[in-house]
């Protein structure tokens, strides 16, 4: 069975507080958004992650992703990202998740990410990214869906 889902599946603005952890376990808060938006024949999700280390980090990610077929419950999803390259990616529904899974073109890094549906206007992240065996980054969030232009 699949939950029915808003992430991804309908145009909105979210927002995202949490954790970052670094390769040797060091947490540091992050905040960031997501703005999911449906354009012809992709779904865009324009995302950015902040983190106020010094100096502060800022990662940004623009998706493209092939809409979900009736009646399937994958699609994939393309992204350049301008830290680690272009990344390729699967979308997987599992009940109250939305799976993800990517890696950069080369094979060098891989990384995978959960997103729990709690509501309709809430989701908790988790997510790892990898350089063979050793872990790079780690995270937990919460997306909270936010009233359009509002931060």
């Amino acid at each position: 069975m699949i939950a029915d889902h808003s992430f991804l599946f309908e145009e909105g603005l979210w927002g995202a507080r949490g954790y970052y952890i670094d390769s040797i376990g060091v947490p540091y808060p992050v905040e960031g958004e997501s703005r999911i938006t449906h354009e012809g024949d992709s779904w865009i999700n324009d995302s950015w992650m902040r983190i106020p280390a010094d100096p502060p980090v800022e990662y940004r990610n623009r998706y493209v992703i092939t809409p979900f077929e009736e009646g399937t419950d994958c699609t994939a999803w393309i992204s350049d990202n301008p830290a680690l390259g272009r990344l390729r990616g699967t979308f997987v529904l599992v009940d109250d998740a939305i799976l993800s899974v990517y890696g950069t073109e080369d094979g060098r890094l891989r990384g995978s990410e959960a997103l729990f549906r709690v509501s309709s206007i809430f989701y908790r992240g988790r997510g790892c990214l990898m350089e063979g065996e050793k872990k790079i980054s780690s995270w937990s969030v919460e997306l909270k869906r936010r009233e359009s232009g509002t931060r």
